[in-house]
């Protein structure tokens, strides 16, 4: 996007003051001038765009001296914890917009790193793209000015979008927060991409019950991390997959809380989903490898590994070797070091457990004989 020149700039305020003119309603009484402040302040400016005085007036449609008024008791109040002031010169003078303007502005609720941010997350989310596009309105309406630049020109919407999972999303939300189990219809993907519920032995639907505890964004996949009744680990439901999900009475508690799946003392969620490059059941461990070249592999999906060059393990065309610690669920670090096989800037090779090294080599002659002719 090309940045505005100033005979843009000028066009845009010109704009807004022939808008502010249309909108005037003469005899506003004094609370519908201070909205129409917070109106235009929250619209039009941010920490990097003032507005004149002149163009303030304008687009209220009130005097000079009755906005200057409302303007000194706005900046004392900080309305919603936002504040309101004015940009001199000196305040744009390292701005990062190359359109800065000095004058009246409202601390925007979002700045446009965040909105960007959160526009990006949406646009790879499981929701559709009538729901992505409202919701990043509303981001860029909390973003001030610059929240009109962010523009997000593809939408990767899901071909079979489960239109329950943003009510589900909320009873989820529900139920975490009362600490209530859940009972809902697990789906899987059909021969044409539908989702459609599991069955079990005889073709009935299952119906599955969880104590719900923490919904986690991992992979580019919504999961909710909960207990699901008749297993004995933590299980990790992909929530676009959950159907005719309903929180269950009070009177039914929640057979295992999360704390009860920690070692010692409180459960670690963030530390949990750490030690899991892919999110699986089952306990952590520690994992050595040896790594020759690149170290984006190791720093890219774990987040604290221990990393020591080794001593003359550079090869003949000095590519550098390195003796790596990570402490990981065992399963993920499989999936993890499969997909790195045949990495180009590199190799991989697990030294222990030794559990780990046979289901590599397991895999490796199941590969071998799958693609032997």
């Amino acid at each position: 996007m090309s940045s505005p020149d100033r005979g843009e700039v000028s066009d845009r305020s010109g704009a807004l003051e022939r808008r502010g003119a249309s909108d005037r309603r003469p005899g506003a009484s004094t609370a519908q001038i201070v909205v129409r402040i917070l109106e235009v302040l929250s619209q039009h400016t941010d920490r990097e765009h003032g507005m004149t005085l002149e163009t303030l007036c304008s687009l209220v449609g009130a005097s000079a001296k009755t906005l200057r008024g409302h303007l000194r008791m706005l900046e004392e109040i900080r309305p919603f914890g936002r504040r309101i002031g004015r940009l001199r010169k000196a305040d744009i003078t390292d701005a990062l917009a190359p359109d800065a303007t000095v004058g009246w502005y409202m601390e925007p609720v979002l700045d446009a790193a965040q909105v960007r941010l959160l526009a990006d997350s949406l646009a790879l989310s499981r929701i559709n793209a009538d729901t992505t596009r409202e919701l990043l309105d509303r981001l860029q309406a909390l973003s001030g000015v610059s929240g009109g630049d962010i523009a997000i020109d593809q939408i990767a919407a899901p071909r079979h979008y489960n239109r329950e999972f943003l009510i589900n999303i909320e009873k989820l939300n529900d139920a975490i927060r009362a600490e209530r189990v859940v009972r809902y219809r697990y789906c899987r993907y059909d021969d044409s991409g539908e989702l459609v519920p599991r069955v079990d032995e005889t073709g009935r639907i299952k119906r599955y019950a969880a104590d719900p505890y923490q919904m986690l964004y991992k992979n580019g996949r919504y999961y909710l991390l909960c207990h699901r009744h008749g297993l004995a680990n933590l299980s990790y439901l992909h929530v676009d997959r959950i159907r005719e999900l309903e929180l269950l009475p009070e009177n039914e508690p929640l057979q295992r809380r999360l704390d009860d799946f920690a070692d010692v003392g409180r459960f670690d969620i963030a530390e949990h989903m750490a030690e899991r490059p892919y999110p699986m059941g089952g306990p952590a461990v520690d994992i050595h490898m040896r790594v020759t070249g690149s170290l984006e592999p190791v720093f890219d999906w774990f987040d604290r590994p221990e990393v020591t060059p080794i001593a003359d393990g550079a090869d003949a065309v000095g590519v550098r070797a390195y003796d790596v610690h990570v402490r990981a669920n065992e399963r993920a670090t499989l999936w993890w070091a499969l997909q790195y096989a045949a990495f180009d800037y590199g190799t991989i090779e697990i030294l222990e457990p030794q559990s780990l090294r046979d289901s590599l080599r397991q895999a490796g002659q199941s590969l071998v004989r799958r693609y032997a002719d």
